[in-house]
């Protein structure tokens, strides 16, 4: 009885181990692939080409029918909304009106551009301009509430205070292009790629762009523009050539009076050549050499090592004290 017992709780357990064996040998049946994978570099200046074609893509055909695409949409957004106010649908005219909205402030990267896309205008700092100044306050009063809290931007509700300022900064440099205000604008347009956007420029190229135009706007600008490049160069793109040019530039302007960043930038540029000197080099100091000798007692003074006078390494017995 006892070994019927046995045989049939044996018998209960065989498909749940049969399973499991089963289950441990999923792919059994699959096949190594031996193909040789392209580990090809990618061509220089960024053409990409198709594996197999060939062909270079036409980046330029493919960029104007985008542009183009996006443009009869908002227009026919446009339009849409134009109907439906005149039918007097007030709730389905606001739905355009958000989506033309939303998509106007889609940012349009520089594809064909080594410039951002405001670049194409004749931008510089020329003369106050009142609407200027006024949407330029408005940004900045935005950008101080997400800029005031220490990891603050990390906020969904702060990452949109930070694209709205974004856009009224842009505005200042697309519609008032004269303004005294462009390279501050340019340059809180990189700052807020940098620090609160990186998910919308995750190669820090236009955090990168910005902020070099706005040194180029102004040579004398009171904003660490070059500084911040450089830190970006440095420590997230890691091209230690362009870093090291930034800092020298940081330290020759000594820009905007910032002499915390002008010590960090000299810190930096001894970490990135290793000078020979570098105080961040660790000394090889010779090891003192051994003096062999008689043992002394406690009140015998202690022996003086006479130099040598031929050679370095030479070693010489030690002298008494008179």
């Amino acid at each position: 009885m006892h070994a019927n017992r046995l045989f049939r709780i044996g018998c209960g357990l065989l498909p749940l181990s049969s399973f499991a064996l089963l289950a441990g040998c999923e792919g059994y049946d699959r096949k190594h692939d031996y193909r040789v994978v392209d580990v090809t570099p990618p061509a220089e200046d960024g053409e990409y080409r198709r594996t197999g074609s060939g062909d270079v893509a036409n980046f330029a055909d493919l960029v104007e029918r985008m542009m183009a695409t996006r443009a009869d949409y908002l227009s026919d957004i446009k339009e849409l909304e134009r109907a439906y106010l005149k039918a007097g649908d007030s709730v389905k005219a606001n739905w355009c009106r958000r989506v033309r909205q939303q998509l106007e402030d889609v940012l349009n990267y520089p594809f064909l551009s080594a410039a951002p896309v405001e670049h194409r205008v004749e931008v510089s700092p020329e003369r106050s301009i009142p609407e200027a100044d006024k949407l330029y306050n408005e940004a900045m009063s935005i950008y101080k509430q997400v800029a005031a809290i220490p990891l603050a931007g990390a906020l969904e509700h702060n990452k949109e205070k930070a694209r709205k300022a974004l856009a009224m900064f842009k505005r200042v440099l697309k519609e008032h292009p004269q303004s005294d205000k462009v390279d501050e604008c340019a340059f809180y347009c990189g700052e807020i790629y940098k620090e609160y956007l990186r998910e919308e420029d995750p190669d820090d190229e236009l955090s990168v762009r910005y902020y070099q135009w706005a040194a180029a706007l102004n040579p004398d600008i009171q904003l660490p523009a070059r500084f911040q490049c450089a830190v970006v160069y440095d420590f997230r793109r890691h091209d230690r050539a362009r870093a090291i040019e930034l800092y020298h530039q940081v330290m020759e302007l000594e820009e905007a009076g910032n002499m915390s960043n002008v010590r960090f930038s000299a810190t930096r540029v001894e970490q990135l050549t290793d000078e020979q000197y570098s105080h961040l080099k660790p000394e090889d100091r010779p090891k003192a050499k051994a003096i062999v000798g008689e043992p002394r007692g406690m009140d015998e003074p202690r022996p003086t090592p006479v130099r040598p006078t031929s050679s370095d390494d030479e070693i010489l017995e030690p002298r008494s004290a008179p």
